[in-house]
């Protein structure tokens, strides 16, 4: 009797195990994009002065430094992201 079930579980357990062995796993591509801010993207608007003297001209210059720096530091923060976002959470 103990021979004949251990027989009968050993075919039950291989039967299952064939069962698992023919199935195919499924491979699916997803693409994934990162999502980046509209912030770093938008266009900045140039500086409105009118320059009537040197002191201006400075002012507007220091000005269209600091849009000129910003931009750079949206650029790098988009390269980040693109970087860091690859095959990101799932």
């Amino acid at each position: 009797m103990r021979i004949l079930a251990s027989g009968l579980a050993s075919l039950c357990l291989a039967l299952l195990l064939t069962g698992c062995a023919n199935s195919v796993p499924r491979v699916e591509t997803v693409m994934m994009t990162p999502t980046i801010p509209a912030h770093l993207t938008r266009q900045l608007s140039a500086p409105s002065i009118e320059a009537s003297s040197n002191r201006d001209l400075l002012d507007l210059l220091a000005k269209y430094e600091s849009l000129r720096r910003r931009a750079n530091a949206d650029r790098a923060a988009v390269v980040e992201i693109m970087a860091n976002d690859v095959g990101g959470d799932e």
